[in-house]
């Protein structure tokens, strides 16, 4: 009979595991175990689920003296590990009140409905206590104890005859509590496997946080000060973790926040410890009356920490919180780099605007001074021709020191050349060749300002035959996709010095050249095609630049 009740109980737990594994490959299960928010409706509906296994128990257990040995413990209990206190205490309810209907006339029905209820309670109460432990083996044992001494003593207290309850218990006190350990221990391996597959599906979230940072790269290459584009990328998270509420934040305040978070509020403790302590941090709130794990990781800018990414999550006991916090410091990473790089694309900018600027205050003093001489001499031989010369130079003037614009059109920058050698043309009086081959749209093309003038002016300085003989020839064309242009004159090239310095992009000698080539280098790259040839016939400078050109950062 021992044998018997040994295999019988045996047989009993090996169907509930198999149905506990069936159970957990269905996907609606499945969702419902792996949501870390355990709501009330969750609970409900997990304890009906643990209630009817603990039910199904019930048909497969042996009668044995009267009563009805089986293996509700397992199940009851694991409802309120699992599931949380409502569902323990649902389960155990469902089972509780069946046992005692299953067969009102035996003399255990009211012990054991009354057992299985405090199964429920028990696991309820164990519930918070055994999400935060560790050695969960010992722990389920001892659970497994705990509740099987509870019925062995409402069986001894309720059950008549006492002499009758008695000997029941010393038959099944013992295998009951082997067997039904080993078998809480199993289901329990059952949802700690499920709780493995989540670490590997968060592995998974790794791959998510990279796509999660490709999207919020043009959003937070803005900077952190950019609350709209904080804004866009704590969106994007929310959107691809829907179960996080998501918040980006500096140092004293939150900036953007996704999810229930107030952006209007002050820091919340955790985003202050990680900012304090530059470490990420991982605290448990209240909210509502409801747990929150608080995950913060601070987020860095040439190695000082400027704000911090904080993730608020429902707490639960499927919170694979070491993940989490993995996911948590792996886009912390990313948007501190995003950050970086928006703003060295903003000091970049910066610089290029520097360039741009230095390149305008470059304009040849000379320029002007011989500009004014010949102007001052036309006003004795030809008011009305030095009047209009004024006028030129004012245009030119006002032009070249007004653009703001990365780029304009071919149009623009060719009016600003042809000011130039007007004023060119007037001092050197006819000495002046140049020829000038354009496309026919002159605004298909767009290139940065101040681009063709320097290059013109240094073959009108350098390109002479003679004192009243200048050539420059000014080629422009273009196809679907690109522009080329060449400047060529006339003159006795460059000497060598010169050209090994234009060759050296660090050499700013040559102030004129240099930054023209050093500016389409910035912006293009490797799509600008620069040459210079010389000889002793006279020199060519040659780039080709696509029509369309990059983006460029905002100036803020």
């Amino acid at each position: 009979m021992q044998n018997n009740l040994f295999f019988s109980l045996i047989l009993n737990i090996s169907f509930l595991v198999l149905i506990a594994t069936i159970l957990t490959e269905l996907r609606p299960l499945r969702m419902m175990l792996k949501r870390q928010d355990r709501s009330l409706k969750n609970q409900l509906v997990l304890g009906v689920i643990f209630g009817l296994l603990s039910i199904s128990c019930t048909y497969t257990g042996l009668s044995f003296q009267g009563a009805v040995v089986n293996t509700r413990v397992v199940s009851t209990v694991a409802a309120g590990l699992v599931g949380g206190p409502a569902s323990g205490i649902c389960a155990g309810v469902l089972s509780g009140v069946h046992r005692y209907f299953y067969n009102p006339a035996g003399f255990t029905s009211f012990a054991c409905a009354i057992g299985t209820f405090l199964f429920g309670v028990i696991g309820a109460v164990s519930y918070r206590w055994f999400t935060r432990r560790s050695r969960r083996t010992s722990d389920l044992v001892f659970i497994t104890l705990v509740a099987e001494l509870v019925q062995c003593g409402l069986i001894l207290l309720l059950a008549k005859p006492f002499s009758a309850a008695a000997a029941l218990e010393e038959s099944i006190l013992l295998p009951k509590i082997l067997v039904n350990s080993l078998g809480l221990v199993a289901f329990m391996r059952i949802l700690d496997r499920l709780n493995r597959d989540l670490t590997i599906e968060l592995a998974e979230q790794q791959a998510v946080a990279l796509l999660i940072a490709q999207e919020c790269l043009p959003y937070l290459r803005r900077g952190i000060k950019d609350r709209e584009g904080l804004q866009c990328a704590v969106n994007i998270v929310r959107e691809k973790l829907p179960h996080f509420q998501v918040a980006l934040t500096d140092c004293t305040q939150i900036l953007a926040a996704s999810g229930g978070l107030s952006s209007a509020g002050p820091l919340p403790p955790s985003a202050r410890e990680a900012i304090a302590q530059n470490r990420s941090v991982a605290a448990t709130e209240l909210s509502g009356g409801s747990g929150y794990a608080g995950l913060a990781a601070p987020l860095h800018q040439d190695e000082k920490v400027i704000g911090a990414l904080l993730l608020k999550v429902p707490t639960g006991p499927n919170l694979v919180l070491d993940a989490d916090i993995r996911t948590l410091e792996s886009l912390a990473k990313f948007f501190s780099v995003m950050l970086e790089l928006g703003e060295a694309e903003h000091q970049i900018a910066l610089r290029k605007q520097a360039e741009f600027r230095a390149l305008q205050s470059q304009i040849n003093p000379h320029f002007l001074f011989n500009a004014l001489n010949t102007i001052s001499g036309l006003c004795l031989t030809d008011p009305d021709r030095a009047r209009k010369t004024i006028l030129v130079l004012a245009a030119y003037f006002r032009q070249t020191l007004t653009i703001n614009e990365p780029f304009v059109t071919l149009e623009q920058e060719v009016s600003n050349v042809d000011n130039y050698l007007m004023l060119t043309e007037a001092r050197f009086e006819g000495a002046l060749h140049v020829e000038c081959s354009l496309p026919d749209d002159l605004t298909k093309l767009r290139l940065p300002p101040l681009i063709l003038q320097p290059i013109v002016e240094n073959a009108v300085r350098h390109g002479f035959v003679s004192v009243d003989d200048r050539r420059v020839d000014i080629c422009i064309r273009q196809d679907d996709e690109r522009a080329y242009i060449r400047v060529s004159d006339q003159g006795h090239g460059f000497p060598p010095e010169v050209l090994r310095k234009l060759e050296d992009l660090n050499d700013p000698t040559y102030t004129g050249l240099f930054n023209v080539r050093k500016r389409l280098r910035s912006i293009y790259g490797e799509q600008c095609i620069f040459t210079i040839d010389s000889s002793e016939l006279g020199s060519t400078i040659a780039f080709s630049i696509p029509l369309i050109p990059p983006q460029m950062p905002d100036i803020v």
